[in-house]
């Protein structure tokens, strides 16, 4: 058997092909399953609906939920970027989903009983199986698509998660305020799951990149190994740093908004969940924007404009909050949040801030995933998984400045502004002084291989 053919012409488009359509639904799912757990723990830890051990003042256990998912993908990135490689593609897409049906079984089961010491526990295990789904999957498109589909393959599958992940955030967060909510949250939790596992099963062959690879179990050595593969491979370390960094921000922003919706906005929970999905809904419109790009181009001097502009945009929430927050006495809800001028303004710039750092992020990706070599690229992006996680975890841990000081939560928005310029004065000045490095055109280059640049 032999991966899918990438250059034979079928007039069948990329996102319906069996080479790419059971991959996106596997990931899609997924993402929606971890975001519905996820968002039952952020939106009923605040509200009162789901009491958690060990944690005094409850709102405590927010940054630390936001933590497990990246704390476990650094736990166990550096075994699965070595099974990535060394075990065919659609039998690894196959045990992780049901690995992840297990979990969800038992995550549901303590949502449905009202366990949720559990439940967080669950929650810690879901990043564990994500650190193993994701190097198989990232180090499958190239096998799957052609090098000149792999933005369009990214922008689709950015925009699949960010939707799914909107998805979660809705069931998640307005499920387990529900009547029986908890049960509701299980049940979702495991017909996801089961969606992917069948996705799962229709995945093509795609042989293993080093079948001969000799395990390895020592964690500080293979790491170790495997960001030297990285920062060796010719052009992956810029975007992989690049890519690290919307997962500070976007992970930091997404834990800080059940905060910022009840102590800036005075707002009810329905609308700290809606804010989260406002934030969903931009990001996938701007992957959908990246995935139209020029099959010539890399995207990557969109990339740059993006992230700058999304610094602008960023910073342009934190003046409109006044315009738009309710009073404790009478908490804004998710129709004030609508009707209102302050609300509409605030919604539309909350959405151009993520769409913004969804054309960002997708060139990034793509540029790692071209560069890469084959017989190392699974570790390469088991690296790049670990670095997010690395990332990530500082990202939801910034918010016990708020939590731990009082301070005013939208806040976060000028330093995340801040943060995102600086990304865009960097890559701009790499465009400055490296002009051919910037864009990474991929006229010319031959199919299946990396672009050079310098």
């Amino acid at each position: 058997m032999s991966a899918p053919d990438t250059t034979k012409p079928s007039k069948t488009p990329l996102f319906f092909r069996r080479r790419f359509l059971p991959m996106w639904t596997a990931l899609s799912f997924g993402a929606f399953a971890d975001n519905t757990l996820r968002q039952a723990l952020l939106i009923g830890i605040p509200a009162g609906v789901i009491s958690v051990p060990f944690f005094p003042d409850p709102d405590d256990a927010i940054p630390l939920i936001g933590a497990l998912l990246p704390a476990a993908i650094l736990i166990f990135s550096s075994v699965s970027g070595q099974l990535a490689d060394k075990y065919e593609t659609s039998l690894m897409f196959r045990r992780t989903k049901t690995t992840e049906l297990v979990l969800m079984l038992t995550a549901g089961a303590a949502f449905a009983f009202g366990w949720g010491g559990l439940a967080i526990a669950m929650l810690f295990a879901m990043g564990a199986q994500s650190a193993f789904f994701s190097p198989v999957r990232v180090a499958a498109m190239p096998k799957y698509l052609a090098m000149d589909e792999l933005v369009r393959g990214n922008g689709f599958c950015n925009a699949g998660v960010f939707t799914f992940i909107l998805l979660g955030y809705v069931f998640g967060g307005t499920l387990i305020a529900a009547p029986g909510g908890g049960a509701l949250v299980g049940a979702t939790l495991v017909l996801a799951s089961l969606t992917g596992l069948a996705a799962a099963w229709f995945a093509p062959y795609a042989a293993a990149n080093a079948p001969d690879l000799k395990l390895s179990f020592n964690g500080f050595k293979q790491t170790a190994l495997m960001f030297r593969h990285a920062f060796e491979a010719r052009g992956v370390a810029p975007p992989l740093l690049g890519a690290a960094c919307f997962y500070f921000l976007s992970t930091a922003i997404t834990v800080v908004i059940p905060l910022y919706g009840r102590d800036a906005l005075h707002a009810t929970p329905l609308v700290w969940a809606a804010l989260n999905g406002f934030f969903a809904i931009g990001a996938g419109t701007g992957a959908v924007t990246a995935a139209s790009f020029a099959k010539a181009r890399s995207g990557l001097g969109a990339s740059a404009f993006a992230i700058t502009a999304a610094g602008v945009s960023c910073i342009a929430i934190y003046i409109v909050t006044p315009f738009a927050a309710g009073t404790p006495a009478a908490p804004m809800t998710l129709q004030g949040l609508f009707s209102s001028a302050g609300g509409g303004v605030l919604v539309g710039v909350l959405i151009l801030t993520s769409g913004l750092a969804g054309v960002y992020i997708a060139p990034l990706q793509a540029a790692m995933q071209r560069r890469a070599p084959r017989e190392t690229r699974a570790r390469i992006m088991a690296a790049a998984a670990f670095t997010y996680a690395a990332f990530a975890i500082p990202g939801s841990l910034s918010v016990l400045a708020i939590t731990r000081t009082n301070a005013d939560p939208s806040l976060a928005f000028i330093a995340a502004g801040i943060t995102m310029l600086a990304i865009g004065a960097v890559m701009l000045y790499r465009r400055k002084t490296l002009p051919e490095g910037l864009y990474d055109e991929m006229l010319g280059a031959p199919a299946g291989a990396a672009a050079h640049r310098p």
